[in-house]
């Protein structure tokens, strides 16, 4: 039971490691039987384990304190070491797929493993290592960057994260002064923010053709482990959005103005749900994590034991201070057989979404701790964030510990949200697509094709002028168009799925939940277009799905109290 902060990081030697890394894999291309081969493995998977463990450390130390400069030390070196890892991974991954014992892998661990290997060597050959490090390296410029901001405000200095409650002001004019603030630190940077995408661009366009592909493309769905399905589907799909929920959205904004009373509203008005105020938790860390721990004492004895542990072993860094990393994540430290949850907490509803979104990562990775291979829990993004988006909408009943009187209005904001955000979710994917089709294309070109992204799926946007936006930079935001190429859709295949478990879960909480449990166990063991209806839910790549959930999430809105939805 050891606390995050007595976890040890000592930096390993590498040169040893790998020396050490490529002796195993001699005895695992060498094995006489069985027995010596599947040693040799998990002589190979402590090894990794152990590694992934200290670069695991040091990242979470680093966007802790992005100031920290013996982290940040460590954080370069472990970019620069990162590829020749890389190598040994792919080096397993041709031998266990050219060795004589195959079909006792695939006996063993289940056929998809062996399939993850296959699409991962799509994405490496030892030709491209200098390539990932500098990839690596502009990467974390980018985030450094990003979590440099001192915004100057009210005589104030604030960090990104702690500039949202004034951008979800009720006073319009605080509002306005907020967005342009922060949109206006952004524009300030955007030559250098130019051109560490441009560089990303060139670097990964220059991979694409060095793997034999004409573009970076499909190297990116390779990187993000994607077995059963394509940028054909990713289309298919993104017109599913385009015609079914575009224009649901477009009426769930006119609502939205109607209920605010501002008749032409600007993308600063689009933040204030409610002319009385979004919803707003009812307290800060300490109130918040000790009703998530009653929470998720009340809904299972597994997530009780999950909860426990994360609380009395302190694994989650959780509120916003100065030179803390944006964003939040879920990690997992696999000598230790812990998750661990970092966000930025600001005194927004988005405060309690950490809690239950971060937390759905962190339970699933807390069921699947005793894995023997960490290679059998690897499981592509989608799925990833089917645990996450489906653990907010199943702790719906203890929110109104969370938001008291708010709570209602939560409710609404969080379905009407998770709708909105799916053309968001899109046009991002839409985006990304273009740019690794056209590589040569400038950044005021990227910029004016994202513009015009925008307006087919959030026509609704007006950006009342602001240079800056209006010419398509909205995109420099969002950290993964820059480090994690194509994640983004994710996001939305997983949101609709969760959807899916939402209205499930209100007509039968039990089976629905046992469903999530389900296939949190059986994630990585099987891919997405299998491990979906397997599960009793719809393919989000199945024409006609989305069609289907939405009339019950319109209904599910309608059905709330309207006097306290204002």
């Amino acid at each position: 039971m050891t606390k995050f902060q007595d976890m040890v990081y000592e930096r390993p030697d590498f040169d040893k490691a790998i020396a050490e890394g490529q002796n195993h894999l001699n005895q695992l291309q060498n094995a006489m039987d069985g027995q010596e081969f599947f040693d040799a493995l998990q002589k190979l998977e402590k090894l990794t384990r152990h590694l992934a463990t200290q670069s695991t450390l040091v990242s979470i130390r680093h966007s802790i304190n992005t100031k920290d400069e013996f982290y940040n030390t460590e954080q370069d070196l472990w970019d620069e070491i990162g590829p020749r890892l890389q190598e040994l991974a792919a080096k397993q991954a041709e031998i266990m797929l050219a060795s004589p014992f195959r079909a006792q892998v695939d006996k063993k661990y289940g056929p998809h493993l062996l399939e993850k290997m296959e699409v991962a060597l799509k994405a490496f050959k030892p030709i491209i290592m200098d390539d990932l490090v500098e990839e690596n390296k502009l990467v974390s410029e980018y985030e450094k960057l990003l979590a440099s901001a001192l915004i100057e405000y009210e005589g104030q200095t604030y960090n990104l994260s702690a500039m949202q409650p004034f951008t979800e002001s009720t006073d319009r004019a605080t509002r306005k002064k907020a967005n342009n603030a922060v949109w206006g630190w952004l524009a300030e940077r955007v030559d250098k923010l130019d051109e560490l995408y441009d560089k990303l661009v060139k670097i990964r366009h220059g991979i694409g053709l060095k793997l034999g592909y004409d573009n970076f493309i499909p190297v990116a769905y390779a990187r993000m482990g994607r077995t059963d399905w394509t940028p054909e589907d990713a289309k298919v799909y993104r017109k599913q959005i385009v015609d079914h929920v575009v224009p649901l959205t477009q009426k769930l904004y006119k609502e939205q103005s109607r209920r605010i009373g501002i008749p032409d509203m600007k993308n600063y008005d689009v933040s204030l749900e409610f002319l009385s105020g979004n919803p707003k938790p009812q307290g800060q860390e300490d109130y918040l994590v000790n009703h998530a721990s009653k929470m998720y004492k009340e809904l299972s004895k597994e997530t009780e034991e999950f909860f426990n542990t994360m609380t009395s072993q302190q694994l989650m860094d959780l509120t916003t201070k100065p030179g803390k990393a944006t964003g939040g994540y879920m990690t997992f430290l696999p000598d230790y057989k812990v998750p661990f949850i970092f966000s930025n907490f600001n005194g927004t509803s988005g405060d309690v979404d950490v809690l239950t979104h971060e937390a759905g990562h962190a339970f699933q990775g807390f069921l699947q701790r005793d894995v023997e291979l960490m290679a059998i829990a690897e499981y592509t993004s989608e799925v990833a964030e089917i645990h996450s988006m489906s653990m907010e909408f199943f702790t719906h009943p203890w929110m109104e510990g969370f938001f008291g009187p708010d709570t209602e209005k939560y409710y609404y904001s969080h379905v009407s949200d998770a709708l909105k955000f799916l053309p968001y979710g899109a046009s991002v994917d839409a985006f990304q697509e273009w740019v690794y089709e056209n590589p040569n294309a400038t950044p005021a070109q990227r910029r004016a094709q994202y513009r015009k992204i925008e307006k087919i799926y959030m026509p609704h946007l007006d950006y009342d002028g602001f240079d800056y936006l209006e010419k398509g930079g909205r995109w420099q935001k969002q950290g993964h168009i820059y480090f994690a190429p194509f994640y983004y859709l994710d996001y939305t295949l997983a949101q609709v799925v969760a959807l899916q478990y939402f209205v499930w879960s209100m007509k039968d909480k039990q089976a629905a939940w046992q469903s999530y449990v389900t296939l949190c166990r059986e994630s990585g063991r099987v891919p997405f277009k299998q491990l979906v209806p397997k599960s009793g839910l719809e393919s989000p790549f199945v024409d006609g799905t989305i069609a289907k959930v939405t009339p019950g999430l319109e209904h599910y809105m309608d059905s709330l109290d309207k006097t306290k939805i204002q």
